[in-house]
């Protein structure tokens, strides 16, 4: 055998190996993609069945949920509770996440800022469970202090604008929408924390150098120029981490707790979650319908916050 015939069997073995490497490589991903899918079609196929016979999407996304003898009905105060807690979890999230990101990305040799990056890191594995916990603890030591010095005294100021102003301030019960907005912006932080931090890091030294001799003080600099650069990744993260908490059902469980009615946020507040993890357990088919179609809806949310995510990204 000649040298020119050795070489093209030695190619030709390398190219099967390479052809069988990147079609296992493919079949993996497919795996991996499948039940993704079968999951998002289950949920959409029951779903839409149980908000059709529930009495469509605006009754199913407006009115209260069905009782066990009922045959329509929908998760209206859950979907309200879930866009206010979310809202404001992602708010807090974001303004704690953000600056903190910037100061571990930008002062990474600082020793407190190694520190900062590995608790951040740790939070972003912790049991979510654990952090409604921490939440509920606190707010247990807190609450009568904070109602009597601030919350009634600034109800009584507000009362004047109307009855409409006890839905968000006044007198909290040992459970209310805060505290869970409060347990989601705690797992919101490390999120945006992270994605800011690395963002920054990757900026190019010229860049930087630039944006300081533009903005002079460190402020203008980190906060007004090299933020600009990197917006979208920051926009991205601020819009996965709210994908993220908006399923959330753990920390809800001690901090919301869970309302079906239309009821103040400072006192128990449902979450479409906390109802799909409860209709979900009852022996009732208008109950379990009715967690298919309020888990499409849930699905549907995070979907969309999820592609808008990509699309900026």
């Amino acid at each position: 055998m000649t040298a020119e015939r050795k070489v093209e069997d030695i190619t030709a073995k390398r190219m099967l190996i390479n052809r069988l490497g990147l079609g296992l490589f493919a079949l993996l991903g497919v795996a991996a993609v499948v039940p993704l899918f079968l999951i998002i079609g289950d949920v959409y196929i029951k779903g839409i069945d149980a908000i059709n016979r529930l009495g469509g999407l605006w009754h199913f996304l407006t009115e209260l949920p069905p009782t066990p003898v009922d045959e329509r009905g929908g998760i209206g105060p859950m979907l309200v509770g879930t866009l206010y807690m979310t809202a404001l979890g992602a708010l807090f999230g974001i303004a704690v996440g953000f600056p903190l990101g910037v100061y571990i990305g930008e002062m990474r040799r600082e020793k407190f800022a190694n520190v900062a990056r590995a608790g951040v890191n740790i939070l972003v594995e912790f049991p979510t469970i654990v952090v409604g916990l921490f939440v509920y603890a606190v707010m247990s030591l807190a609450k009568e202090d904070l109602n009597k010095y601030l919350l009634y005294p600034l109800s009584k100021a507000l009362s004047p604008l109307g009855g409409w102003i006890t839905w968000f301030i006044g007198p909290l019960d040992g459970f209310n929408a805060y505290a869970g907005a409060a347990a989601l912006s705690i797992i919101m932080i490390p999120y945006v924390a992270l994605i800011t931090a690395s963002a920054y890091a990757s900026i190019e030294q010229p860049l930087r150098e630039a944006a300081y001799a533009i903005g002079g003080r460190d402020f203008n600099a980190l906060f007004v120029v090299l933020r600009k650069a990197v917006s979208r990744a920051v926009v991205t993260a601020a819009l996965l981490g709210t994908a993220k908490i908006a399923g959330e059902t753990a920390p809800l469980l001690f901090t919301a707790f869970g309302n079906t009615y239309y009821a103040p946020f400072t006192g128990p507040t449902g979450a479409v979650s906390l109802w799909i993890w409860y209709a979900a357990q009852t022996p009732y088919d208008v109950l379990i319908a009715s967690a298919y179609g309020a888990a499409a809806v849930l699905l549907t949310i995070i979907l969309i916050i999820f592609i808008v995510a990509r699309i900026r990204g």
